[in-house]
């Protein structure tokens, strides 16, 4: 995967027209985005790292909704993000996609900035979903943070981290793969100094955060406008 990647996004659909825009909307939105046209072929592929598949229920043998059962019942593919796309929209259907764990349904013909809005919320919601399923203990990598002693460990090796690195490092790993702003580090870290946001010394203090992560450091990343993440 290319070094800027999100994640990735599989989309299924038979309409060329659709999963070409689809595939290069969600692309420049930082995901790796992968596109098939029979909704059994992603059965047999690949699906580690994917992180959301857009599917349209298709009307052949396999549908997309045949797709989502299968992969919601299998406990290795039942965190995978899913949103069902149909030109119809008849209670039965959505009812019947929402029961099998679809996260959302959008009817056709759509917005192509509502559809990649409402991807992004799904991954989010999924990745809170997982940290939040992991207890008291939060895993990256080698890292291990343990949230009741506030200590955090990589291999054997405990990591000596103030208190504002540590709480930075808390928010970034329960927002993996999701950038969050500056302004929102600073909200959450300095509360009890909100009169304004202070780019500098949020910048300071992760530089001195990911020399302290060692090998891992590179996997805290910035974008211009965007914010910071722990990219997986």
């Amino acid at each position: 995967m290319p070094a800027t990647t999100l994640g990735k996004i599989i989309v299924v659909d038979d309409d060329e027209n659709i999963s070409s825009l689809l595939s290069v909307n969600l692309g420049s939105e930082g995901y790796d985005v992968a596109v098939y046209d029979n909704a059994e072929e992603v059965i047999g592929s690949d699906l580690s790292g994917v992180r959301l598949i857009v599917a349209d229920a298709m009307d052949c043998g396999f549908t997309g909704i045949s797709l989502l059962n299968e992969l919601k019942s299998n406990p290795l593919t039942v965190h995978i993000g899913f949103i069902i796309c149909s030109m119809h929209d008849s209670e039965r259907l959505i009812i019947e996609a929402l029961d099998a764990g679809a996260d959302d349904y959008i009817v056709k013909p759509f917005s192509l900035r509502e559809l990649v809005a409402r991807a992004k919320a799904v991954i989010r919601r999924h990745a809170r979903s997982s940290a939040a399923t992991q207890g008291t203990t939060i895993e990256f990598h080698t890292l291990r943070l343990d949230l009741m002693t506030r200590r955090v460990i990589d291999g054997d090796n405990v990591l000596t981290l103030t208190k504002t690195e540590y709480a930075i490092l808390e928010m970034l790993l329960k927002q993996v793969n999701n950038y969050v702003s500056r302004a929102e580090i600073y909200k959450n870290v300095w509360k009890d100094d909100l009169e304004k946001s202070n780019d500098r010394i949020v910048d300071t203090n992760i530089s001195r955060l990911r020399k302290k992560l060692g090998d891992l450091g590179g996997h805290l990343i910035n974008r211009s406008g965007l914010g910071y993440m722990m990219r997986l």
